[in-house]
This record gives C-alpha cells, sequence and structure tokens, in this order.
C-alpha cells in the first residue's frame, strides 16, 4: 500500500555572495526583496546534509558553500525564493517492534542504524535476535526516550550486544536498577553520552533528525523528559516522542518547533493523557502507529486517542493486533508491511475479548482469536500471515482447548496420552525454529530460510527444530 508523503518544502538562505557578479547580485537581492520570503525582512536559514554528528544551528560552512558552487550547485531562488531539496536515491525503512507494553523502534538508513527505546526486560532479547537478524553490526545511534523500564531495559540489552556511537538520553537521574544497568553500561563500553537540546540535529546517512522535545529537564517529572524527534528523508517525515503528555506536548506547541509529519508514534502508548486535540492537528499525521501490549491492564490505547486518529483521518496501525510493523520510505511515498488496521476497539475491550463492530473486513490483524478471553473477532480477514503475533501467542489453557479439538478432527493420540496434533507451521530452516504461519517472524524470515511444513510439532522437535518463542506454536 503507498502512502503519498506530504511535500516539505525547504527554505534556503544564501549566506554570502561572492563579489564579481554585480548585476546578479543586484538582481538577486531585488527578488528576495520582492518575494517576501521572511516577514522580519531576514532571509530564511539554509540546512546542510552533513554526515555523522549534529548540524550547528543548521547552518551551512562557508567551505561547503564554496564547494557546492564550485560543483554548480549553488542554490537558485525558485518562484517563490525557495526550491525542493533533491530526492535521496535509496530507502529508509522504520521498523515498529511489537516488544509488548512498551516501544521499540529501529530506523535504518544506507545502512546506518539507529534504535529508539527497546521495551522491557521480557523483550530485551527479542530485540537483539531481531536486529541481528537484520544484519545490524553497530548503531550508530541510541535514543533512552526516558527511564521507564518498558522503554529502556531492551536499550540496556542493546548497548551490551552492539558497539554504538552515540546515546542521546534526557538529562535526569533515577534510582532504579534499570538505570544503574544503563549508566553502567554507558560506563563500561565507553560510549559518548549527549543531553540533546530542542532544535540539535543529526544525520543518519541521507536522512536527519531534530530534537523536539524536551524544552526543560524537570528531575521532578519522568514522562514529561522524554526526549523526542521528528527525523526527515526526503519528503516524508516521522514523529517519535516516548510518553510525552499533554504538558509537553504543549510546551511543544507554544515553543513553535515543526512538528507536521506523515507518520506519528502515538505518545504514551495511546494514553488518555497523551495525544491532544491541538497538538494531533499540529502533527496532522497521515498515519498513527500505537505500540501496547494485547490485553494489557492499562487500556491502552484508549478510546479518547483511537477517536482523534479516526477523526483526523489517518490510517491506524497497531502493534496489539499486527505485531511488528515497518514503513518503508524512498522519499516520496511510504509502504507499509502490514494493512492498516480497522479495528478500534480499545485497550479494555481487546483484553475483554469485546467483538469488533467497526467493520474490519479486509484488513490484517482481523479473524484472530483472542486467546485471553476465549473469544474470537470474526470481522474477516484477508489471509495473509501478518496477523498479530501477540494474539497468537495463547495461554496454555487455550491451547490445550485448541489441541483436543484438533485432535478430535484427526491429530494422533501419542504414547503419554497427549494429543499428537497436526497442523501447518512454517520453519526458519537457518535458526531451527518452527512458527505458527500467523506470527510476525514469518514476514522477517529471509526466503531461502523459509519452509512450510505439514504434521505434528512432535515431529518436527524430534527433527532438531524448535518452537517459537514469541509465538509459542
Amino acid at each position: 500500500m503507498q502512502t503519498a508523503g506530504k511535500q516539505k518544502n525547504k527554505k534556503y538562505n544564501v549566506n554570502r555572495i561572492r563579489s564579481g557578479a554585480v548585476a546578479l547580485c543586484a538582481a538577486l537581492l531585488l527578488l528576495l526583496s520582492g518575494c517576501g520570503a521572511a516577514s522580519d525582512g531576514q532571509a530564511v536559514r539554509q540546512q546542510a546534509a552533513l554526515s555523522g554528528g549534529a548540524l550547528q544551528d543548521g547552518q551551512m560552512s562557508e567551505q561547503q558553500m564554496a564547494e557546492q558552487q564550485e560543483n554548480g550547485e549553488a542554490s537558485t531562488a525558485g518562484t517563490e525564493g525557495q526550491r525542493e531539496e533533491q530526492m535521496p536515491d535509496g530507502t529508509l525503512s522504520v521498523t515498529f517492534l511489537d516488544v509488548g507494553q512498551g516501544n521499540a523502534v529501529l530506523v535504518e538508513q544506507s545502512g546506518a542504524y539507529m534504535l529508539i527505546d527497546g521495551g522491557n526486560r521480557d523483550y530485551s532479547s527479542f530485540v537483539v535476535s531481531y536486529l541481528k537478524e537484520q544484519g545490524v553490526e553497530e548503531l550508530a545511534y541510541v535514543i533512552a526516550s526516558h527511564y521507564d523500564a518498558d522503554h529502556l531495559n531492551g536499550v540496556v540489552g542493546a548497548l551490551h550486544a552492539f558497539s554504538c556511537g552515540q546515546v542521546l538520553a534526557p538529562d535526569y537521574v533515577t534510582d532504579t536498577r534499570v538505570y544503574e544497568s544503563f549508566e553502567r553500561v554507558i560506563k563500561e563500553q565507553d560510549i559518548a553520552l549527549a543531553y540533546p537540546a530542542v532544535g540539535d540535529t543529526y544525520t543518519l546517512g541521507d536522512a536527519s533528525f531534530t530534537v523536539v522535545c524536551p524544552e526543560v529537564y524537570d528531575p521532578k517529572e519522568d514522562n514529561d523528559n522524554s526526549v523526542g524527534i521528528r527525523f526527515v528523508y526526503g519528503n516524508t517525515s516521522f514523529l517519535i516522542c516516548g510518553d510525552a503528555g499533554k504538558a509537553e506536548e504543549q510546551a511543544m506547541l507554544d515553543s513553535g518547533v515543526t512538528l507536521d509529519s506523515d507518520v506519528y508514534l502515538a505518545s504514551h502508548h495511546g494514553s488518555e493523557g497523551s495525544s491532544s486535540e491541538a497538538f494531533m492537528r499540529a502533527v496532522s499525521p497521515t498515519a498513527v502507529v500505537v505500540s501496547a501490549g494485547a490485553g494489557n491492564s492499562y487500556g491502552h490505547p484508549t478510546r479518547t486517542v483511537l477517536d482523534r486518529v479516526k477523526a483526523c483521518g489517518a490510517a491506524l496501525y497497531r502493534t496489539d493486533l499486527q505485531g511488528t510493523i515497518t514503513v518503508t520510505s524512498d522519499g516520496t511515498s511510504l509502504s507499509w508491511s502490514v494493512d492498516a488496521t480497522q479495528d478500534y476497539r480499545d485497550g479494555d475491550e481487546v483484553a475483554a475479548g469485546a467483538a469488533d463492530t467497526t467493520g474490519t473486513s479486509g484488513t490484517a490483524g482481523a479473524g484472530v482469536t483472542d486467546a485471553a478471553a476465549g473469544s474470537t473477532d470474526t470481522t474477516g480477514t484477508s489471509g495473509t500471515a501478518d496477523t498479530a503475533d501477540s494474539a497468537a501467542q495463547a495461554s496454555v489453557a487455550a491451547d490445550t482447548a485448541g489441541s483436543a479439538a484438533q485432535a478430535s478432527s484427526g491429530g494422533e493420540t501419542a504414547a503419554d496420552g497427549t494429543a499428537d496434533v497436526t497442523g501447518e507451521y512454517v520453519l526458519n530452516t537457518n535458526t531451527k525454529k518452527f512458527h505458527r504461519p500467523s506470527c510476525s517472524s514469518v514476514a522477517q524470515m529471509s526466503p531461502e530460510n523459509k519452509a512450510a511444513f505439514s504434521g505434528s510439532r512432535e515431529e518436527l522437535i524430534a527433527a532438531g527444530y524448535d518452537p517459537c518463542k514469541r509465538c509459542n506454536p
């Protein structure tokens, strides 16, 4: 599915004009004064695309301008005194990992990787394994949005497993064990640590990201100390702000930072205290991603936030229903690994197993059994494999009931009296693990490592395969 990226025209400023072409200089100055590009009489800033590290207030050095002029790449004024930034050649991928009730985002561009948060302790090993499966050897940046365990535990695990160029984190301290572990691994690995300020800009390959919050660090706060970024690739943009609440959102609105973004990761897992109406209007997303755990006790995402997503016309994606989700940008448009869901049940309704009456026919994530409640979402399915692997993580009781049902329809009984159930599985011939077809890991397998199997799980175990710990086949 393709979603057109919004056009983000960038304004450029010529910091100085070389002597020699007097007539041209006069014409250019006349054009700039006539087009009214800046109401205060000053030209707008020119942004540089530097590689590796923070740009200083978005300014381009004189040396870089000279190099551009020598290469025939000097900025020229368009019909409105503006020009569009040249589109990049490659792609940017942003993956929202299914880490239950937590956040973890992997960004890749031109072989450079950035990890934003890492989920809680239960998913730390999954995050590390996933990154290794993607070929990650080094992380250019790791961002710890704040120090809650459901964001920080996986960061600590990743810092132990991969070399890291720089860690960006909020400037406050806590007395938690996971924070102590975070401090310790930073010191032990001698990793560069920065406490970024609003406006600090960094590059990742041909992409760049700018810090949008917090305006100030408050030692008495936690969620509202979240480091938030807006990153840009070509004409597409993404906004991720950790667990920022309404107070931090208002500070962003008051500061005047650019928030308008194509993709918005709903802050604080879609909680009532985030994603205010004013903030959603400022972001104006075409797609909203909610990272939350299936059946979580907080009711995330809340009805209020889901209604705001629907009201602004944004497509909805949910890790609690759809598992790990990847969006890819070519600089102009976005493509998604799964279709947007029409399932607007809030977290409490999902936990209770309430039927989805919003009309999810033909969408990924529909037709999934709610194992926790023992009920089934019968709203229809497109038949894709990209269903919620959280729903596939059935309870022992639900698995037992399902096994008994399958056994009655043709499964064999083993000598110990347990049902030797025949079913359909997907094998990873490299890792020697087998999965349910609905497991999100299936979509992430390399085609050369993927194989279909029809038979019993006992046969697979006997053949040296282990069941996937995520989907628990």
